[in-house]
């Protein structure tokens, strides 16, 4: 088996490295003692090519793979955790559109959470009464017309603060008939959406730069094309 690391891999690691010791590094004190979100320092992190490693690249990600991702999330964990943090959700947030959305969703979300310019991407599953348990979720989607509509809360969102994009999980089936994890769906809530209010940020030990706040859906409407 070949343990090393091919081209691809050493030049993204190197690039994390480099951008780690050179810009995050410096400030990741202040970040961390001032609860600064690494706003800028993101933009620049997808101009890399690193808020989308694993995703292919007719979507705007690097298609590096899951390795050269790993390795990047080395190096700038090795900088600032804060941005880390960040940077890992939204990794994810773009994965799980790559992966499970329709062609609109992906070709619409994915290059701009890849460049940045959506800054993060938020995931939005856990609840007051709901955070290793998805199962036991309250939020709920009902369809009215070809809409729609979402109430509930979520709480512990990483980057919801500045996120152009959510994924949110909420129950459309009910509870009697479908328990647990069935009957839950997944929806794309986008930055600004009526009904959709954002809350104050959790006041933590550590990981202070990367925001960590609750979300609130009252009678927050979304189109069919959002499932």
């Amino acid at each position: 088996m070949e343990f090393e690391l091919n081209e691809t891999q050493l030049l993204i690691q190197k690039t994390a490295r480099e951008f780690g010791e050179r810009v995050l590094a410096p400030r990741a004190k202040d970040r961390d003692e001032k609860s600064i979100f690494p706003k800028e320092e993101l933009q620049e992190l997808g101009r890399l090519g690193l808020l989308a490693v694993n995703v292919d690249s007719d979507l705007g990600g690097s298609e590096a793979g899951v390795v050269s991702y790993s390795l990047a999330m080395q190096e700038i964990s090795r900088a600032c955790a804060s941005t880390a943090v960040a940077m890992a959700v939204t990794n994810m947030v773009t994965e799980v559109i790559a992966a499970f959305g329709s062609k609109e969703q992906r070709e619409h979300f994915c290059p701009k959470l890849a460049d940045g310019s959506m800054i993060t991407g938020s995931f939005a599953l856990s609840e007051p009464e709901a955070g290793s348990d998805p199962g036991g979720m309250r939020t709920t989607a009902r369809k009215e017309g070809t809409d729609w509509v979402l109430n509930g809360e979520k709480l512990w969102i990483t980057s919801g603060t500045h996120s152009g994009v959510f994924v949110v999980w909420a129950r459309t089936g009910d509870s009697k008939t479908h328990p647990g994890t069935r009957g839950v769906s997944c929806f794309l809530v986008g930055k600004g959406t009526k009904g959709l209010r954002i809350g104050e940020a959790e006041d933590k030990l550590g990981l202070r730069g990367s925001t960590t706040v609750p979300l609130v859906f009252e009678d927050c409407r979304i189109p069919e094309s959002a499932l």
